[in-house]
């Protein structure tokens, strides 16, 4: 081989070693996906070797995603002794956390069973709103069922706080911290359509649903069809008891029709109602032929009815 021959082949070779060195230079990736909490040399540098895994940074929070400018990531490099990190170009890395997504109906599924547990119920007669308006993100490693890693609340005012989280045996995140109103429900009537004093209620007027149950004794009504609101009401107001009556057949000062019965004959004429009263009520009519007051039963609209045990309680 000739001098000069050789003298290509050597520079050939120094040529080579150069590049391979070039190219196993650590080189600043363009973005990174990271699991944990903490992002490694590793997950941010190709190349970084033995110092791979040396934490650099936080990572963001799950399911977020964060930009770290390349010069912070160049320094972080070289204080875990990570040099001549070579930039690619870049002026920003992209750094993204996956997570494990629970819908708020997660939620409150998970707080109504602890609760109906806790107070022995069933989960469907409890009622939960929490505070979040969105849902969780949960470390994506927490693959494991939902539970709680700390769950209060306050009896008196149905108030929660809790910590949940979902792992497995291969662990996890910090557990996610939740807050809300948790309450027992009941059926009641909730009004469609406004009423007015004495209106009628049919089956059209309103809904069987469940509501949290109300302070105090008085219970919210179910049984509502043929009754008479009592007082002007909203729509969509839940029912209670003393918002309705019977339907009032009979007005004060209206005139009736009273009827006399006694031993199978009937005799009805015209009287004057001297109060108002609804089907069974007993109450005072006045006999417009021989001014006699007596007490009848409210049969039906505009109807009373006085027996042979009827008593005359006073004479005009």
């Amino acid at each position: 081989m000739s001098r000069a021959m050789k003298r290509l082949v050597s520079a050939g070779v120094l040529l080579g070693l150069f590049a391979g060195a070039a190219s196993a230079a650590p080189l600043l990736r363009p973005e990174a996906v990271v699991t944990g909490e903490l992002v490694v040399a590793g997950d941010l540098i190709e190349g970084a070797g033995e110092r791979a895994g040396v934490a650099l940074f936080r990572a963001p929070d799950p399911g977020m995603t964060g930009a770290v400018p390349a010069e912070q990531v160049i320094a972080a490099a070289r204080r875990a002794g990570i040099d001549d990190v070579s930039l690619g170009g870049l002026t920003a890395v992209m750094v993204t956390r996956p997570s494990r997504d629970v819908s708020v109906a997660e939620i409150q599924a998970l707080v109504a069973a602890r609760f109906a547990a806790d107070a022995d119920l069933s989960p469907e007669a409890v009622s939960v709103t929490v505070d979040q308006e969105a849902g969780l993100r949960l470390d994506p490693r927490e693959a494991g069922p939902l539970q709680f890693a700390r769950f209060s609340l306050d009896r008196a005012t149905g108030r929660f706080e809790a910590e949940i989280e979902a792992r497995d045996h291969r662990g996890g995140g910090k557990p996610a911290v939740v807050s809300g109103v948790a309450a027992e429900t009941v059926e009641t009537a909730t009004l469609l359509r406004p009423l007015s004093r004495g209106d009628l209620l049919t089956p059209a007027d309103f809904r069987i649903e469940r509501r949290p149950r109300p302070a105090g004794s008085e219970p919210l009504a179910i049984d509502v069809a043929g009754l008479a609101a009592r007082r002007p009401l909203r729509e969509g107001q839940a029912l209670r008891e003393s918002d309705l009556m019977r339907p009032q057949h009979v007005q004060r000062g209206a005139f009736v029709t009273l009827i006399y019965a006694a031993d199978g004959l009937s005799l009805s004429l015209k009287a004057k109602a001297l109060a108002a009263g609804a089907a069974g009520d007993v109450i005072s009519v006045q006999n417009l032929q021989s001014k006699r007051v007596v007490n009848g039963v409210v049969t039906g609209p505009s109807e009373v009815t006085v027996t042979a045990a009827a008593t005359t309680v006073a004479r005009r």
